[in-house]
């Protein structure tokens, strides 16, 4: 029995990184899954590594170019036929070029806002018809990939950093838009990672700077907001680096004071006050990961 036993899961941007870590995770949580990016080649190999698992799980994709609503409308027209109603939707899809601003290709900065921005709202206006949103003990998820270049911005990646900014409002907007459907909006703000979005070619040489997380230590983050114990889990951002720092901490705390969020959230203020008043609003995702 898996966490996702059932769920119909989507994520965009699934062909590599960490799209395709999430998915083939989603998918050996027993969720049936459905595959997105522009590129087919990368889709099948995704598709193929799923399907190796032998778990038996239905999995779907179709090609879209991400920042054209005609094609991501068809695709998620698809994807319901197949799956039937969506419990949760992941808009991963993004781009990133570095830079110097002043000397930065006009076409290439509106490039990047139209995957990064545009291609969040087209995946939740065209999802939005086929979320299962009539249950509130189980509501739909929609989660975005963002960036901890929210709050901090990073030098020579303007348009990046002003997409990433720009989800942030987004997701603010559709959180108090939609509070009274049963939908939850959450986002995952990942330090860097070991991706061609960052390492280009290099990524997954094995060569990766020790500052540089693996794609798949964010599975944890997707599955959490996917599961039921997410339900009330809403409008949050979550920062991969204050959770490095749970992580290390759970892994040096005294296994009595892991048996929960109680013994353990007095044991994180008493270490780490910061981080503690950082992920108390989420102390559903620590107990998550107390468990896993």
């Amino acid at each position: 029995m898996g966490i996702l036993d059932g769920k119909s899961i989507i994520i965009t941007g699934s062909g590599r990184g960490i799209g395709k870590a999430v998915a083939i995770a989603c998918a050996k949580e027993g969720a049936k899954v459905g595959l997105t990016s522009r590129t087919l080649d990368e889709l099948n190999t995704t598709k193929k590594e799923i399907e190796n698992l032998g778990t038996g799980i239905k999995v779907i994709i179709k090609t879209a170019d991400i920042t054209n609503y005609n094609e991501v409308e068809l695709a998620f027209k698809h994807f319901y036929d197949e799956l039937g109603l969506l419990n949760g939707v992941i808009a991963n899809a993004g781009v990133s070029r570095m830079g110097d601003t002043h000397d930065f290709d006009s076409n290439t900065f509106d490039n990047i806002l139209k995957i990064n921005i545009l291609g969040v709202f087209n995946t939740f206006k065209a999802a939005y018809p086929y979320l299962k949103k009539d249950d509130k003990k189980n509501k739909a998820r929609f989660i975005i990939t963002g960036s901890e270049a929210y709050p901090q911005g990073i030098v020579k990646f303007a348009a990046y950093t002003a997409s990433k900014y720009a989800t942030v409002g987004l997701q603010r907007t559709l959180a108090a838009e939609y509070k009274r459907e049963n939908i939850t909006f959450n986002q995952i703000l990942p330090t860097m990672v070991d991706t061609k979005l960052l390492r280009g070619r290099k990524a997954g040489d094995g060569n990766k700077p020790d500052s540089v997380m693996n794609p798949w230590e964010l599975n944890d983050y997707y599955l959490f907001l996917l599961t039921d114990d997410a339900n009330r889990v809403n409008d949050q951002l979550i920062m991969s680096s204050d959770i490095n720092a749970v992580k290390k901490i759970i892994s040096e705390a005294p296994t009595d004071k892991k048996e929960n969020w109680e013994k353990f959230g007095d044991y994180l203020e008493e270490k780490a006050p910061k981080t503690f008043n950082n992920v108390k609003k989420i102390k559903k995702f620590i107990e998550f990961l107390l468990t896993r």
